[in-house]
């Protein structure tokens, strides 16, 4: 028996210190195969280390995306736009899922900057579509 909780968004103003810490890869089944979304594009899942703001401790989430991250290397800064958290629970198993419209690789700011700098501007989707750019 599967149980899903709707989805619920993650106020991204409240992390920090976002950090690629497993490149994507493909996301696969047990037999190895590449899983899809409904659209029949290809799922992807990126390490992300995080922190809550203000504090020390960081977290490590899986973060699964239906758009390549381009450019998202082990190690770098990185962005996540619309991130939404739902609850699972199989078989007596249970955790957390991670979905993100995408991933991003940032870059740090430049004398006088506050805080890391987008490059480039990250891919929007919209609510149920397709990626689109600014």
């Amino acid at each position: 028996m599967e149980f899903v909780v709707n989805s619920i968004p993650v106020d991204l103003s409240r992390l920090s210190g976002l950090l690629c810490v497993a490149a994507p890869e493909h996301k696969t089944d047990l037999d190895g195969v590449t899983r899809k979304d409904r659209e029949g594009n290809a799922l992807w899942v990126t390490g992300v280390a995080v922190r809550r703001a203000g504090t020390r401790k960081a977290s490590v989430i899986d973060v699964q995306t239906s758009a390549e991250p381009e450019g998202v290397t082990e190690g770098s800064p990185v962005g996540v736009t619309e991130l939404d958290v739902s609850l699972w629970e199989i078989e007596g198993r249970h955790g957390l899922s991670y979905k993100a419209a995408s991933v991003y690789p940032v870059r740090p700011r430049t004398e006088g900057g506050a805080g890391p700098a987008p490059v480039p501007t990250a891919p929007q989707r919209e609510r149920g579509g397709k990626a689109t750019t600014s």
